[in-house]
């Protein structure tokens, strides 16, 4: 491979210092485009989002009538705050009433609500990698830019209505307000996170507090200066807005705390290694990046970065319980210093053949991301069969049909919502107290169920398959096709419809 070849795309790179608005906006509309591609080909929500979604469909839908929210029938293991899903739907609201003028389906309303939530991440994001810009230069914020575009994980979950997600914007305006050393808007900020959404944020928040603290950045005066009323602030302000929404006095993240870390239950949903975010979750939300990491923490300004980012995430390793987006928020600290060690390779290129390998390596690894982010969006479809069943229900049956559909756990939990719910003739139910087989069962006219065929047999003489919805199981390898990795299916769901003139009693048996 000719190394000269690479003097275009590491120009195109390396800009040194200069302000090129154009490029800018390209590099913005691209981050808000691959975000809308990875919406519009997955849609639909997972059980985790359940609560905020639900949340945000009934401020917007059902507004004062609180009796007919969701969460009064399906209230979740630990209360969540309102505040999230009052804020997106204020955001949202005026897209909402221009749909509503037009009659068109709630569906498009779940995608502008998970799109505006999207938008305020990308708004969040663009003012921290402004900052990267203005102390790193040009070319570094370039590369975060690039680097993030390239990967799965962050433009994928930013539109997702998860805790996380809402803290996310927050976390990234205070870490900004953290680089330009203003400590007042970074303490207000963090302690809005802290209390409202995501209490383990205090490990990542209070680590840099730290910092700041050590360096005699902010002094114990100026902190509790800022510290208490933000903390009384914020702490009233979930108080009564959520014992409103909940009917009763309730500080959500406050349960949510004790039933993490006091009660430790949050272990009941699996456990893993210690060291499962460094050698599983980091590999496979940064991809190729994190081996730049090594070369950007050359950089003393990116170690002080780097310290509290990795110490969050090594102090929250000792909670059995971990998932990815438990420390999405380190992900783009992390593509700063990775971004750092691209640049430090391209400013390079010309001094050896070391430096022009590295810099193939930068060009190549861009490319590398994007193809693995391609093959996990197309694996991701498939994780959503309980959205697509009953999305195709509403294709399939004539609107005007009498329906009463109930829904089991396995298919609210991949994709049904609210938002899903077209028909207001309709009868939806996701009531968890009816088993396969029971008589009250021959109340609906159509069961969404997950694939049993113990279960599916109790319907054999009741009921009719009017259609199936795969998802996906794993991988296949066969070396006699192209590619010879293939994703392996199975059926997930199945969309079952009352035969014509039966008799329940007969054919149903508890």
């Amino acid at each position: 491979f000719p190394l000269s070849t690479l003097t275009f795309p590491i120009g195109c790179l390396n800009m040194g210092g200069k302000q090129n608005p154009a490029r800018e906006l390209l590099l913005f509309l691209l981050l808000f485009t691959v975000t809308c591609v990875h919406l519009i080909v997955c849609p639909f929500t997972k059980v985790e989002e359940s609560f905020n979604l639900q949340a945000t469909h009934d401020i917007l839908y059902h507004r004062f009538n609180l009796e007919k929210y969701d969460h009064h029938e399906f209230p979740g293991v630990v209360p969540r705050t309102f505040l999230g899903p009052i804020f997106i739907s204020l955001l949202s609201s005026p897209f909402i009433f221009v749909l509503s003028v037009f009659e068109a389906s709630k569906f498009y309303s779940q995608l502008i609500v998970r799109d505006v939530l999207g938008l305020c991440v990308i708004f969040a994001y663009w003012k921290l990698q402004k900052e990267v810009k203005k102390q790193f230069g040009s070319t570094v914020a370039t590369l975060l830019n690039l680097t993030t575009v390239s990967q799965f994980h962050l433009l994928f979950y930013c539109t997702r209505t998860l805790p996380n997600v809402l803290a996310l914007p927050f976390v990234l305006l205070a870490f900004t307000a953290w680089m330009q050393h203003r400590h007042g808007p970074f303490i207000w900020l963090s302690a809005l996170v802290i209390i409202l959404f995501r209490s383990d944020l205090c490990l990542l928040l209070g680590l840099l507090l730290l910092i700041s603290m050590l360096y005699k950045r902010i002094s114990l005066l100026e902190l509790l200066y800022h510290a208490v009323p933000s903390g009384i602030i914020w702490l009233a302000t979930t108080v009564v807005i959520d014992t409103i929404f909940w009917k009763r006095l309730l500080w959500p993240e406050g349960e949510v705390l004790w039933y993490n870390t006091v009660l430790n239950k949050s272990s009941n949903w699996g456990t893993s290694p210690f060291l499962w975010y460094f050698y599983s979750a980091l590999p496979r939300a940064l991809g190729c990046s994190i081996i730049f990491i090594p070369f950007g923490a050359i950089d003393k300004r990116t170690r002080v970065l780097l310290l509290p980012t990795v110490g969050f995430i090594f102090l929250y390793s000792f909670l059995p319980h971990k998932e990815l987006r438990f420390i999405i928020y380190t992900f783009p600290v992390l593509n700063i210093v990775a971004a750092r060690g691209c640049s430090y390779l391209l400013n390079n290129y010309e001094k050896s053949k070391f430096y022009k390998i590295g810099s193939l390596f930068v060009v190549a690894h861009l490319l590398v991301n994007s193809i693995y982010t391609g093959a996990s969006l197309y694996v991701s479809y498939y994780n959503y069969p309980g959205g697509q069943a009953f999305f195709r229900l509403h294709e399939i049956v004539p609107s005007t049909t009498d329906v009463s559909i109930h829904i089991d756990t396995t298919a609210a939990q991949t994709g049904v919502s609210r938002f899903l719910e077209f028909n207001s003739n309709w009868r939806y139910d996701k009531r968890e107290d009816l088993k396969p087989g029971d008589q009250r069962m021959a109340l609906y006219t159509h069961i969404l169920m997950e694939m049993d065929p113990v279960n599916l047999d109790y319907y054999r003489n009741t009921h009719r398959i009017l259609t199936n919805v795969s998802c996906f199981s794993g991988l296949r390898f066969d070396t006699k096709v192209l590619p010879p990795v293939q994703i392996a299916l199975k059926t997930k769901i199945v969309l079952l419809e009352k035969k014509l003139n039966l008799n329940y009693d007969d054919n149903f048996s508890a």
